[in-house]
C-alpha cells in the first residue's frame, strides 16, 4: 500500500527537523519553508536546503510571506523592539510574538496540499517548550492547542471532500524530549537553527536559544552546534 502524502512545514529549526523524521516513516514528505525576513531568515533558510538535501523530501517549497516584515510590530522582523532574554519574560505577550504567523503558515501549507494531493498538514508546533522560559503558548497564543484546533477544524471544512487534516505530533513535548526523540530517529541537528536573534552566532539568551540549550542538557545529549560555552551560562 503506498504511504500517504503530508506537508511538513520545516523552518530549518530543530522542532521541525525531528517532525520531519517522525514523518517520513509513514508518509511521502513534502517539505515548506516560508520566508518573512526575520532576523535570522538567511540561516534558516540555508539550513532548510540542506535538510532537503539530508531528507530527500519527494518535494520542496520555498514561499516568500513578506507582509510580516512589511506591518511590523515585534522584535524578531523589526529592530525597533529589542528582543527578550528568556529569562526576563513574564507571563503575558513577548516581544517576539508574530501574531498570525502559525495560521499564514497553515494556510500556505493547505493552499500547497491542495495542489499536489496531500492528505495531511503537519506542524511542529509545542504548547510548552519548558524552562527557563515561561509555557510557551502563554506568551505565544497562537501556539496552543485550543487555536491550532481551530485551524485544523477550519482547514478540514475548507477541503474538498473534507481530506486534508492536520496534526501537530509535538505539541505535548518540551524541548528535552523532542530533543530526545529526534536523537532516537537519528535527526539532524547539526543541520537546524534555534536563534531567533542572529544569521552568525547563536545569542544565547533568546527564548529559541535557550530552550535550546536547556533541552539538551535535560536530554544528556551534546549539541553539535555549539563549539563554546553558550551564552546563555552568562
Amino acid at each position: 500500500m503506498a504511504k500517504p502524502k503530508a506537508v511538513v512545514l520545516c523552518s530549518g529549526g530543530l522542532n521541525s527537523a525531528v517532525l520531519s523524521m517522525m514523518a517520513r516513516q509513514e508518509h511521502i514528505i513534502a517539505l515548506l519553508h516560508a520566508r518573512f525576513k526575520h532576523r535570522s531568515d538567511e540561516k534558516e533558510a540555508a539550513l532548510f536546503e540542506k535538510q532537503v538535501e539530508f531528507l530527500e523530501p519527494q518535494q520542496h517549497l520555498t514561499i516568500e510571506m513578506p507582509h510580516y516584515v512589511t506591518i511590523g510590530g515585534n522584535a524578531r522582523v523589526s529592530r525597533k523592539y529589542n528582543m527578550e532574554d528568556a529569562r526576563a519574560i513574564g507571563e503575558g505577550r513577548s516581544t517576539c510574538h508574530v501574531p498570525g504567523l502559525i495560521s499564514g503558515l497553515l494556510s500556505a501549507a493547505f493552499t500547497w496540499a491542495n495542489v499536489i494531493g496531500a492528505g495531511k498538514i503537519m506542524i511542529g508546533v509545542s504548547e510548552d517548550l519548558g524552562p527557563p522560559a515561561p509555557r510557551t503558548a502563554s506568551i505565544y497564543p497562537d501556539y496552543s492547542r485550543e487555536h491550532l484546533e481551530m485551524c485544523r477544524h477550519a482547514i478540514t471544512a475548507a477541503s474538498m471532500q473534507k481530506t486534508i487534516a492536520v496534526e501537530m505530533p509535538l505539541i505535548d513535548l518540551r524541548r528535552a524530549e523532542i530533543i530526545s526523540l529526534g536523537h532516537r530517529l537519528g535527526a539532524p541537528f547539526n543541520l537546524t537553527w534555534s536563534c531567533l536573534a542572529s544569521n552568525d552566532a547563536p545569542c544565547g539568551a533568546c527564548i529559541g536559544c535557550a530552550t535550546r540549550a536547556r533541552g539538551f542538557v535535560d536530554a544528556g545529549i551534546p549539541d553539535p552546534i555549539l563549539t563554546k560555552e553558550p551564552a546563555m551560562a552568562r
